[in-house]
């Protein structure tokens, strides 16, 4: 059986949000899927673009990074 429980990790333990009905000592299996820095993937070729160039930007500062200044997100 598969049911999605949506849980926080807090000292060593997942604590349920929301009722989970099972009995004690049930064993179960855990995928956990962490929240990205933007909340969900980004579809928009515009906002990816940007979103690729500003890293690119960050990247450029970086001095032992070689060939840094040389790539661009629209090729």
């Amino acid at each position: 059986m598969l049911k999605k429980v949506k849980a926080t990790y807090r000292n060593g333990a997942f604590i349920p949000e929301t009722p989970c009905d099972l009995p004690d000592n049930t064993e179960v299996e855990l995928m956990v899927s962490l929240p990205s820095e933007h909340g969900q993937d980004v579809l928009d070729p515009e906002t990816r673009k940007a979103i690729l160039n500003a890293l690119l930007a960050r990247m450029r500062q970086n001095s032992y990074i070689p060939h840094a200044h040389s790539v661009n997100a629209s090729e």
